[in-house]
């Protein structure tokens, strides 16, 4: 197995393990970029955030790894939506 399809078990692998585990995200895009990773994408919490970062270190230990995953503002709206 080359190092390229070494990566590519581990990302399916990663996104078995989001969908799996004990945070279910589907909603989380993972790229790779030449030689990093990138994931990317919503929580509702960040306790969810925390522990999809942990599964990210674990899956792909030794990779560069960036993340942009943003918390969803889930507070419901302060006032009336003013239409033109």
């Amino acid at each position: 197995m080359t190092g390229t399809d070494d990566t590519e078990y581990r990302l399916a692998h990663l996104r078995d393990r989001l969908a799996d585990d004990e945070v279910g995200e589907l909603g989380l895009r993972i790229e790779l970029h030449g030689a990093h990773v990138t994931v990317r994408g919503t929580v509702p919490t960040a306790q969810r955030r925390a522990a999809v970062e942990r599964i990210v270190a674990e899956s792909l230990a030794g990779l560069v790894v960036y993340t942009d995953i943003a918390l969803a503002d889930g507070r419901p709206p302060s006032g009336a939506e003013d239409l033109p």
